[in-house]
């Protein structure tokens, strides 16, 4: 049984956001006609976990690397599979299992990646877009080249917070190590000299014999915050939409956003589009891929205004965090007749901006850290130092 978060509109086009319990999406299709709703979105909502049940982009690029060879030599489908998942750990073998039985069982290739709720729209989309055009070899050299960029893009987000977070848990080790070791050394020198230490002094060590007496009780409160904090952005979407609209406030948090945003959407519809997915399907798609739940619902809604009549670049102005670059070069497209390369280049154009402001990021978050911790040591250390300096000034 899966969760599924849907937008519907009722016979009076009132819009409804519904969380429904059903197998697959074609129960929440069934569902919506049943009761004569009109589908705007369908979101499958994974249920919370610490370990990820979901193929990741390192061994989707490697599947898609491997079918496209193995179907270009012309191998049969369901030794295929046997052959691809020698190189993958349990969980992935477990999945291609399943997706093997399914074809034997008589389903289309695209359908039995469906069935194992492992893969996403945009995965099952593009295989099925795939089997139809027989071309399946050549769309998993997409998916390929798609998803090697989707985990280096990844790969280069994850190096931005790495660093900055081990100098802050390195910063914190020190701080620790200095309120449990060094500042009770200070505290017996100025007792056993008579030294009176100044008020920042006594508040210091006031702080050191609080996380001395009750480390225990801070660790264990603090880890059981993280972790709530952690529950509740993995499975409250009031506390996820929250946290996404303070990313799209912070100056530099907000560049990085919408330069991933457009990058991830430009890639997707481009791929989808070159691959003849029709283009209301193809903007819906396309808009799973981002993981903003609020921009999600703010392009999804751009294929209804496409159904009005609009044109692309005008349903698409409609999404705020959209640049207007972006929307030009959309307008260009279709107006040239060319929207499949204006993509192409789109999405060459924001991969290099997002790799150049990630690279700017680094180079001043790197100091500025640097600095935060330095200030902090500091000052841990003139604090302590300070009486020392009075001592000696009234001899």
């Amino acid at each position: 049984m899966n969760t599924y978060k849907c937008i519907f509109y009722n016979e009076d086009n009132e819009r409804k956001i519904l969380k429904v319990n059903l197998e697959s999406e074609e129960d929440v299709i069934n569902y919506a006609t049943k009761n004569k709703f009109k589908i705007a979105s369908i979101k499958n909502i994974k249920p919370f976990s610490f370990k990820s049940t979901k193929i990741n982009y390192k061994e989707l690029r490697i599947l898609c690397n491997e079918m496209e060879i193995l179907l270009e030599s012309g191998c049969e489908i369901t030794k295929l599979f046997e052959m691809v998942k020698l190189n993958f750990n349990k969980k992935v073998v477990n999945v291609l299992e399943e997706v093997s039985s399914n074809i034997q069982k008589g389903n289309s290739i695209s359908k039995s990646f469906k069935k194992t709720n492992k893969f996403s729209l945009f995965f099952v989309s593009m295989v099925k877009a795939g089997e139809i055009s027989g071309n399946l070899d050549m769309v998993m050299n997409r998916l390929y080249d798609y998803y090697d960029k989707e985990y280096k893009l990844k790969s280069k987000l994850i190096s931005i917070l790495t660093y900055p977070i081990f100098l802050l848990i390195l910063a914190m080790a020190a701080a620790l190590f200095m309120f449990i070791s060094i500042i009770p050394n200070f505290q017996i020198i100025f007792i056993n000299n008579g030294v009176e230490p100044p008020s920042f002094t006594r508040f210091l060590i006031s702080m050191s014999i609080f996380i001395r007496n009750y480390y225990m009780y801070i660790i264990s409160i603090s880890l059981s915050i993280s972790i709530m904090i952690l529950y509740k952005i993995k499975t409250s979407s009031k506390v996820k939409v929250y946290i996404e609209k303070i990313q799209l406030k912070i100056p530099f948090i907000k560049n990085i956003t919408q330069l991933v945003i457009t990058t991830k959407f430009s890639r997707a519809f481009y791929i989808l589009i070159k691959s003849g997915i029709e283009i209301t399907e193809a903007i819906e798609i396309s808009s799973q891929v981002i993981d903003n739940d609020t921009l999600y619902n703010e392009i999804s809604n751009c294929k209804k205004h496409i159904k009005n009549g609009n044109t692309i670049s005008q349903s698409l102005s409609l999404v705020e965090n959209f640049p207007s670059l972006f929307i030009t070069m959309i307008t260009i497209g279709e107006e040239s007749g060319s929207l499949d390369k204006t993509l192409s280049s789109i999405t060459k154009f924001y991969e290099q901006e997002l790799e150049n402001k990630i690279e700017q990021g680094m180079k001043i978050i790197e100091p500025v850290i640097i600095i935060m911790v330095a200030a902090v040591i500091g000052v841990l250390i003139i604090g302590m130092l300070l009486p020392m300096f009075d001592t000696i000034s009234t001899i």
